[in-house]
C-alpha cells in the first residue's frame, strides 16, 4: 500500500478490521467473510485479502491457545488439523485442472440447506463414536475446498456445529485450532510467493492492532450471547458463507 494513502482509506480499513474482530472474538469465525468485502469497497480486492493474512493468524493463535484446555482440544481434533493439511495441499494442486464454479455452486447450495436444517426441529448430531472418523472427512473437504476457493470455514462449522452439546467456547476454541491448519500455510504461501511483501507485508502486520482490539471486545460480548443465539448467529455466518460460494460460483 502506498505511504500516502487517503487517512478515510485508512480509517474506513481500520474500522472494516475492528469489525472483523469483533466477529471474531464473539464467534470465532467470519472474520474474511465481513472485513474483506468492506475494505474491498476502498481498496482493491488482492490487497484486502493480503491485508487480512497476518491477523488472521494472529487472532486464531489467541483464541486457540486462550482456551481453557488447549491439550485437550488438540486431542480431540488432531485427525481433523492433519486432513485439513492435506486437503489444502490437494486442492491447491488441482485448482488448476477443476471447474472450481461448479464446485463452489454445488457446496454454497449444500451448506445453505445444512444451515436450514440445524436451524429447524430436525437438527443433525453426530454420535461419539463417529466423531473422530468424521472430523477426518470434513477436515479433508475442508481443505480441498478451501485449497481451491480459500473458504475453509463452511465445512469445519458443519462439522463442530454436529458435535451434540458443544458449548461456545469450545467451539471457538476448537474452530481456531484448526483454522490454524488453514491460515499458516496460506500465509507462508503469500511470502513465498512475493504477493506478501515491502509496505503490504508491515500493512498487514499493523492491521493486527484494530482486529485485536475487536477481538478483546468481542471476546466480552460472548459472554453476555447465549448458548442458542450463539448457535443462530454462527448459522448465519454458515447462510452468509453459502450464498457467497453461490455468489462467487457465477462471479
Amino acid at each position: 500500500m502506498p505511504g500516502d494513502i487517503d487517512p478515510l482509506v485508512l480509517a474506513w480499513c481500520a474500522f472494516a478490521l475492528l469489525c472483523g474482530g469483533l466477529i471474531k472474538g464473539a464467534l470465532g469465525v467470519g472474520t474474511p467473510l465481513l472485513t474483506v468485502p468492506l475494505m474491498a469497497l476502498v481498496v482493491p480486492p488482492q490487497v484486502a485479502v493480503a491485508l487480512m493474512a497476518i491477523p488472521v493468524v494472529v487472532a486464531n493463535v489467541w483464541q486457540a491457545s486462550s482456551a481453557r484446555n488447549p491439550r485437550a482440544v488438540v486431542a480431540r481434533f488432531w485427525p481433523t488439523f492433519c486432513c485439513l493439511l492435506v486437503g489444502t495441499w490437494a486442492g491447491v494442486k488441482i485448482l488448476a485442472v477443476i471447474d472450481d464454479r461448479m464446485l463452489l455452486l454445488l457446496v454454497g447450495i449444500a451448506v445453505i440447506a445444512f444451515a436450514i436444517l440445524q436451524g429447524s426441529s430436525y437438527k443433525l448430531h453426530l454420535p461419539t463414536r463417529a466423531e473422530k472418523a468424521a472430523g477426518a472427512g470434513f477436515g479433508l473437504a475442508s481443505g480441498l475446498i478451501g485449497g481451491i476457493s480459500s473458504m475453509f470455514g463452511p465445512m469445519l462449522i458443519i462439522y463442530l456445529v454436529s458435535i451434540r452439546n458443544f458449548t461456545k467456547n469450545e467451539f471457538v476454541a476448537s474452530i481456531s485450532f484448526l483454522y490454524i491448519g488453514a491460515v499458516v500455510p496460506w500465509l507462508l504461501t503469500l511470502i513465498y510467493y512475493g504477493i506478501l511483501r515491502g509496505d503490504l507485508l508491515l500493512a498487514s502486520a499493523a492491521a493486527t492492532l484494530p482486529v485485536s482490539i475487536g477481538l478483546f471486545i468481542g471476546q466480552r460480548l460472548r459472554h453476555r450471547i447465549s448458548e442458542r443465539h450463539f448457535d443462530r448467529l454462527v448459522l448465519a455466518v454458515l447462510l452468509a458463507s453459502g450464498g457467497t460460494m453461490i455468489w462467487r460460483s457465477f462471479g
